[in-house]
């Protein structure tokens, strides 16, 4: 920015921004009545002023900076919970030069105009702000903003439409399968938010009592478990769900129908035997009724990354037999009715050990024993070898010991007492190491000699501030920043003079203010906390001080607070003085009388 000016003398320039005089940094740059501003920002948007001066006056001109650049959000759109057929609306303001803005609205990731049933319920305003009209609960969902004016990358903010409605059920099946003489459920296929409280069953057209049905009950989600279904069991069913809002009435009939569960016609054996690199097939056929079942198969535990196939017979099929397929598999047939297993082991020949399982380590002083139960060794004898280090050393510093023959535990000698170690345990054989086996962190037991006691630790109150106010004052202060058990409760003390006197001795724990009332006039007070912790009570907090000089309200009569030490010792200081002046009286009398006396003899 340029600025030249004349006159006699020559005058002065210097650049303003917001009435405050710039000077050069590493932002701004003034040289011969330039201003250069480096590195551009949003933020240097605004007024700038020139300044000319000299001692006959000065002169100014300002020049406002616009610049350009893409939109930026000041008002972003934020989370709305409505109800049902009430209308939504998501503010979104944005800024930006040139101001010829343009405001796009997403759902989920589509743009709300693309989105049939809702395109024809939306309004975008020219200010950015979107209106949903008669809101559906299918409009529930994350909604973005996203301005542009065509300069750079759109910012984009996104906010959440929450809609509540009472309970509706949604795809009632004209038919429920249950099987035979097996467990059942007997669904109520609900939608609700707020979530369901509670569900109303009718069977034949009579309301349905699931008491009065042994081994029947209901579900948390309102459904019918059947312990064993029966003929009595059969009959048309419906449902009504209510909700903190109501419901939206009752299902459609279903009725309820007894099959058969499927069958196993082929059952897979209970264990199979290959090499790795081998195929293998294990067979799994099932029939049933109304339907044939759907045959998958799945890995009991960890999923299996391996390739493997489901033949239109049902059976299982592995081209290539790989380590990972080792383990426990299921085969699962399923129809209408529901879904029956059979289970088989698989056995991978020609690998690595697997991992070392239920590793358990027992310290003592400068030793542990590590025990572990050994993983499949691959079809070939495995050893193992226990690794062990530091916790606070680096990855590099792990130790390893050799455990002889077959046995599944090892003493690791040389420990330091008082010391937190790590273990784990490697399976190897001739074809190679397995993976590691789970990492177990443990403590050694401390030295008995010198054992110091349990650290106790408690840190006094932090950060305590006395304000005035017109209730008294005000005392806040902070916990303590450390402590090694719970705190019990709070002591505030207070003094006028030299000696300090307890104010209140059982203030919270959860407390961290206090308000000191009826105060006396024209006085000094300072007031300390103190944290109680089992039997400990720490050191005192800062000190602060708060003068009664400015007015307070009147003193009432409380039941606690200043006013009864305050009240008590100026009692006592009365009753101390008039006791004093009645001595002193009494004696006067007794010592003239005496004296009269002796001048009448």
């Amino acid at each position: 920015l340029s600025c030249s000016a004349q006159g006699n003398p020559k005058p002065m320039i210097s650049w303003l921004r917001e009435g405050e005089e710039l000077a050069t940094n590493a932002k701004y740059t003034v040289h011969d009545g330039s201003l250069t501003i480096l590195g551009i920002t949003r933020d240097d948007r605004g007024a700038y002023t020139c300044r000319a001066y000299s001692d006959q006056g000065e002169v100014l001109h300002t020049t406002r900076l616009l610049v350009q650049g893409p939109p930026y959000i000041v008002s972003p759109p934020e989370n709305v919970t409505v109800n049902i057929s009430q209308n939504a609306l998501f503010t979104c303001q944005a800024e930006a030069y040139p101001g010829n803005l343009t405001y796009t609205w997403f759902w989920e990731e589509d743009n709300v105009y693309f989105k049939n049933d809702l395109k024809l319920r939306v309004r975008i305003l020219i200010d950015g702000t979107l209106i949903i009209f008669r809101v559906k609960p299918e409009d529930a969902g994350k909604y973005t903003c996203t301005p542009s004016n065509s300069l750079g990358i759109s910012p984009s903010a996104s906010a959440h439409l929450t809609v509540q409605y009472p309970a509706r059920v949604i795809n009632m099946p004209p038919v429920i399968y249950v099987p035979r003489k097996l467990p059942g459920i007997i669904r109520c296929p609900v939608d609700a938010n707020p979530p369901v409280t509670s569900v109303k069953w009718e069977k034949d057209g009579y309301p349905l009592r699931v008491e009065k049905y042994p081994g029947w009950s209901l579900t948390p989600d309102g459904s019918i478990r059947v312990a064993e279904a029966t003929e009595d069991s059969l009959g048309t069913y419906t449902c009504v769900p209510y909700n903190a809002l109501g419901t939206m009435g009752m299902s459609p009939q279903a009725t309820l129908v007894l099959k058969d569960p499927p069958y196993f016609n082929v059952r897979p054996g209970g264990e199979y035997r290959q090499e790795a690199g081998r195929e293998l097939v294990i067979p799994c056929a099932a029939s049933g009724d109304p339907d044939i079942p759907t045959i998958t198969w799945r890995k009991v535990g960890k999923p299996s990354k391996s390739k493997h196939n489901v033949l239109p017979s049902g059976s299982l099929q592995f081209l290539s037999l790989s380590k990972e397929d080792h383990g426990e598999w299921e085969c699962v047939a399923t129809n209408v009715v529901t879904s029956i297993t059979a289970s088989t082991r698989i056995l991978v020949i020609g690998t690595s050990p697997h991992a070392p399982g239920n590793i358990h380590v027992l310290p003592s002083m400068t030793s542990a024993n590590v025990s572990w139960e050994p993983g499949y060794d691959g079809g070939f004898e495995q050893t193992f070898s226990v690794w062990s280090k530091r916790t606070d050393f680096g990855p590099h510093d792990w130790h390893s010991m050799p455990v002889s023959g077959a046995q599944t535990w090892l003493v690791v000698p040389g420990l330091e007492p008082g010391t937190e170690y790590q273990f784990s345990v490697l399976a190897q054989n001739k074809l190679g190491t397995g993976p590691f086996s789970e990492v177990v962190t443990v403590n050694t037991t401390g030295s008995p000699l010198g054992t110091p006691e349990p650290l106790v630790l408690l840190t006094p109150p932090r950060c305590l501030t006395a304000n005035r106010t017109q209730h008294g004052v005000l005392l806040t202060w902070l916990p303590p920043a450390n402590h090694s058990s719970p705190i019990d409760r709070y002591i505030m003390e207070f003094r006028l003079g030299e000696r300090w006197e307890v104010l209140d001795d059982l203030i919270p724990s959860t407390e961290t203010e206090f308000i000191a009332r009826d105060l006396v006039q024209d006085s000094w007070y300072e007031f300390r906390v103190m944290a109680v912790m089992v039997d400990l009570i720490s050191e005192s907090s800062n000190v602060v001080g708060v003068s009664s000089t400015d007015p307070f309200p009147p003193a009432e009569l409380p039941d606690e607070g200043l006013a009864r030490p305050v009240v008590a010792g100026v009692v006592a200081t009365i009753c101390f003085l008039a006791a004093a002046v009645l001595f002193s009286t009494l004696a006067a009398c007794f010592v003239n009388k005496q004296h009269r006396r002796k001048l009448k003899r």
